[in-house]
This record gives structure tokens, sequence and C-alpha cells, in this order.
């Protein structure tokens, strides 16, 4: 039972009278009056027992992204129903609106619109829908929670999907248009044609130039079918807030917009997240579906308060995959990068194939080496170039080892691996 607005209306419009009577039991009488007549009105309110409720809701959703669902009541009894509803949604949905008021005749349906934004990932529940039955005079109500366990996937935000149709654009003048006259590590023979000035005459394919009587050169086409490992980092490192989100989302962000990009250019993919131990493993797959896939496994990935074992990871690689691959770590460069395993993780994986360590970094960090107004101001600012110079040199380590090493700004990063990863099929080393 449950007690309403109305009722406690109801009492303050008694407080003046009881103050104006010499009666000394006129408080005592009033409050009783008014639980009386809240008793009966409760004990006439239909049970909200007897409501058919039932939810359309979708199997996923985006972070960030708004979702529309429906409830449907019917009321089956011969009595009009007066019901206030609440969808027992988590506060990170932000379900709108908070509650449903409406009245049902005997035998009527009605259909509720509602929605929601969730505002993290993860794999969310909703368990029960309140409804609340009120009375003839509404001062009092019956409840019910209707168990409706569901569970709704919700899926990372994807913000960098914007950038998508102009990089597959690109993608497909390349793999139209595009051919190179230098043969890459990653490129396979296409056609012939005449010699042009610029060309290198190590293509040029003297047989034919001698039967034509003109010099003809090899064109070459990037080949597709190629492997491209990507594996999210998803050590304490990934917990470090870089401006509004941590760095796992930029992380994830990139993973998907590459994902995306190099299955439609044909390649086999991989994603493997990892801290101390390997957390998932996307197995490549044609089609469409292996998106869905991908941000399915990326949902549920958290953050965690342990060191990357890259030896682990550098086994797991060297002991599956033997063709030569593109293998793209999304982790932090930081200072202490250097002297950890990485370098050497790196040293022995790229021997057999092209390593490319990709990093968003903190525009904070660069802010504040250009904060010079008052003598503590300097001091943040001489440590931030401090843990900029050191961050560069662990870059130029990674480098020396044999990777190939990005940094950018969380909110371009995605874009700048996407172009890399266009830019080395465009120069045949895929």
């Amino acid at each position: 039972m449950v007690l309403t607005r109305r009722l406690a209306l109801l009492i303050a419009v008694g407080i003046p009278l009881t103050l104006l009577t010499p009666w000394a039991g006129a408080a005592v009488t009033w409050l009783g009056l008014c639980a009386l007549a809240w008793g009966l009105d409760t004990a006439l309110a239909p049970s909200p027992r007897h409501l058919q409720v039932s939810r359309q809701l979708p199997v996923s959703a985006r972070a960030r992204t708004t979702i529309n669902y429906t409830l449907k009541v019917t009321n089956p009894a011969k009595r009009r129903y007066r019901i206030w509803l609440r969808d027992a949604w988590p506060p990170s949905l932000q379900g709108q609106p908070k509650f449903h008021s409406l009245s049902l005749k005997p035998a009527e349906s009605t259909i509720l619109d509602a929605g929601f934004t969730p505002t993290r990932r993860g794999k969310l529940a909703a368990d029960t829908l309140t409804i609340r039955s009120f009375g003839p005079l509404g001062l009092g109500a019956r409840q019910f929670s209707a168990p409706l366990p569901q569970r709704l996937l919700v899926l990372p935000e994807f913000r960098s999907a914007k950038y998508l149709p102009s990089r597959l654009k690109t993608l497909r003048r390349l793999e139209g248009n595009t051919l190179l006259t230098q043969r890459g590590q990653g490129s396979e023979f296409d056609s012939l044609r005449e010699y042009t000035p610029g060309d290198d005459i190590r293509d040029i394919e003297w047989r034919v130039s001698a039967r034509s009587r003109t010099p003809v050169v090899k064109t070459w086409r990037p080949e597709r079918d190629r492997n491209v490992i990507i594996c999210v980092d998803t050590s304490r490192i990934a917990a470090t807030r870089l401006q509004d989100y941590p760095r796992l989302d930029a992380l994830l962000e990139a993973s998907m917009l590459l994902g995306a990009l190099a299955s439609s250019a044909g390649d086999r993919v991989h994603l493997l997240t990892f801290d101390n131990q390997l957390r998932t493993h996307v197995q490549p797959e044609r089609g469409a579906g292996f998106i869905s896939q991908m941000a399915a496994s990326l949902a549920t990935v958290q953050p965690s308060l342990t060191e990357a074992n890259w030896s682990a990871l550098s086994e797991e690689i060297l002991g599956t995959v033997r063709q030569r691959s593109l293998l793209v770590f999304l982790t932090g460069v930081e200072a202490g990068t250097s002297r950890g395993a990485l370098p050497t993780t790196i040293e022995t994986l790229s021997g057999y194939h092209h390593v490319l360590v990709a990093s968003p970094t903190d525009p904070e960090i660069l802010r504040l080496t250009q904060d010079l107004g008052s003598a503590q101001r300097s001091l943040v600012a001489a440590a931030a170039m401090t843990d900029l110079h050191e961050r560069q040199v662990a870059a130029d380590l990674l480098t020396l080892m044999g990777a190939q090493v990005i940094q950018e700004e969380p909110e371009k990063f995605p874009v700048k691996l996407a172009d890399t990863y266009l830019a080395l099929k465009r120069q045949g080393r895929l």
C-alpha cells in the first residue's frame, strides 16, 4: 500500500482547523479520519496483479544513442484502472519518461512509448515493472512489481563511424584504380603498361619491351586476404582518462574503425583483448556479421588494474599465426614503456610481421607545457615537458625495435590509424 500526495494535502488542510478549535483531541481525530479514508480508498483500489504487461525491447543498443521501445498494458478485468507505471532500469540508462500515468477502461489495451540513452557499455538488466493502482479518491494505492526480466547489451558508441564512408571510398579507389609500379610485400602482379617518366627501371619487362620496341613496366595491385591482428590492451594503462573518456574508449573506437575498414578490404581481421591474460579472441569472419561480432565482444570489455602480459601475447601470436601479418597494438606509450616488456615483444615479432603501435595522447599534457603564467605553473609545465620527452624516448625505442609508432589526440586517433592502414595498402606493404 502506498501513500499519495492527495493524502498529504488532505492532512495539511486539517492543520489550521485543529489550531482554531479549542478541542484538545482535534488533531488526533483528524489524523484518524484521514487514516480511515486512506485505508478504505486503498481497499477499493483494483489489484495491479491482474494487469497484463509486456515490453518490446531491442536485443542491443549503442552507448549514448537514444533507443525507443514500447510497453503494452492490458486490463482484462471489468473495473476501471487508474495506474502509474515505472520501468526499473539502472540509472545509467537514463530512461525517459520517468513514469507513465494512464487510465484503462475494462478490456482495454494501450501501448506506451518509452526510450533510454545508455551512458556506459556492458550487459544491463531490467527485472521489474512497478505498477501502482489508485483508489477512487486517489488517497491511496496498491503497488505490485511485475517480473519482466530482460537483458540489454550496450555496444560501444562508435563515434568514428562517420569517417568510415570516406575511407571506404578511398579504399575502393585504391583497389580499382591505383596500381603500384614497385612491388611491395603485400602486392601481386596485375598487368603491363607502357613506361612513363618516373617509373622504376627495375620493373621494366625487358622481353616484352624488346618485342614491342617500347619500354613496358609491370604493375602491381595491393593484395586482399591478408591478416590484420588488432590487439587491444585492457590493462591498467587503459583506465587512464583522456579528456572526457578513459583511454580504453579511444582504443575501442580505433579498433572498430580499423576492423570495419580492413574487413571491407577483404582482409582477415583478428581481434584480441588482453591484460595479464588473453580475454577475448574474435576469429575472422566474412561479411558484415564480423563487425557486429566485434562490437558485441567489445561491449563487456573493462580496464583491469593489472600489468599487460606482452610475453604471453607474443607466444600466442607466434603459435597461431604463420602468414606475415599486420600486428596492431592499441595501447598507451607512456614514460615507463621503454622499461617494460613491450620493446622486447616488438623486437621478437617484427622479424615475422609488420608491427604497428598506436597510442592516443593526452592533449592536457601538451596544454600544460604552454602554461607559464606563474612560478608554480612553470614547475608544472617543466614536469609536463619531462613527461613528453620520456614518451618520445619510448616511441623512438619502439621504432628502433622495428615498430611503426603513431600517436594522436583521442578525437583524431581512429582516423589516423585508418589512414595509416590505407597508406600501407597503397605502398604494397601489406
